[in-house]
């Protein structure tokens, strides 16, 4: 049997399991890429030649997780985020390319400032927290989880990227027990209603409930995250964060009502969904 031949069986499998055509392929591509330690090019020009010995049982162990729907970056234990890779587990949320926009916003806001403290509220994998340093070399960063699990994720991707001195991880809720003033902070916090659990695609329901939902609404944790902003951003401070689609005209009244902030941006994602917010400490 070629490359070809066997990653063309796992395609159908994956297919066959509900996964569409393209992603399927990539998928495929992503797992025997792992196991062989190839990259894209070196797949393509190998396919007609034998599947190497070394690709199973590893490979087909992998593709076995991928057609129960579990999220590719867990079944390789990585993903890709501003151009850094992440080591993620079942103890974080998946890092998306929507919540780009959140370091690309922080990284103008923080652009010509010298040194600044920033916050990463909810932290999980550490993504924003070590994009935004890995960026701004003078800004320090604290990072702040309430899952041991989730910081110890954190971790790892800090000291993976070498900003370990200058980005500090605390368990706690918000940021309880940190003083500030922060300059910065950025949060994607839990947004879905708890109602919609049984609507989501079964990849999500991978990811751990603590990331995901925020009481009836969910707004409970956004809520908190611009309370904590009004009392520890520094005069002039930004809140860059993340929220779900339809949520834009909640989010707006819920600043509004705050006479010391500002709603100054809402970005829209590439579908064209309002998902970043920046806010401003009047």
């Amino acid at each position: 049997m070629t490359l070809g031949d066997r990653l063309g069986r796992a395609k159908a499998l994956l297919v066959a399991a509900g996964i569409a055509t393209d992603e399927a392929g990539l998928d495929v591509e992503l797992a025997a890429g792992h196991v062989l330690g190839w990259n894209r090019a070196t797949l393509l020009a190998e396919r007609n030649g034998p599947a190497p010995s070394v690709l199973e049982p590893a490979f087909s162990a992998l593709i076995a997780r991928r057609a129960a729907r579990e999220p590719m970056a867990y079944v390789l234990g990585e993903r890709e985020f501003w151009n850094l890779t992440f080591v993620v587990s079942h103890d974080v949320l998946v890092p998306r390319p929507e919540s780009e926009l959140i370091v690309e916003e922080a990284l103008g806001l923080l652009r010509g400032r010298g040194r600044a403290l920033a916050a990463d509220i909810g932290t999980g994998s550490g993504c924003l927290a070590v994009s935004i340093a890995a960026n701004a070399p003078a800004v320090r960063v604290v990072g702040t989880d309430l899952s041991w699990r989730a910081l110890a994720i954190a971790r790892r991707n800090v000291d993976r990227h070498g900003v370990a001195t200058r980005v500090d991880l605390v368990r706690t809720s918000m940021l309880e027990g940190l003083a500030g003033p922060f300059d910065l902070i950025v949060s994607n916090p839990p947004y879905i209603a708890e109602a919609d659990a049984a609507s989501l695609p079964s990849e999500v329901r991978h990811e751990p409930d603590l990331a995901l939902f925020s009481g009836r609404d969910g707004l409970d944790a956004i809520r908190a995250v611009i309370d904590t902003a009004a009392r520890v951003l520094a005069p002039s401070g930004s809140l860059v964060m993340e929220i779900g689609a339809g949520q834009s005209p909640s989010v707006a009244a819920l600043v509004t009502a705050r006479p010391d902030l500002q709603l100054t941006g809402i970005r829209e994602d590439l579908q064209g969904i309002p998902r970043t917010v920046v806010v401003t400490r009047r």
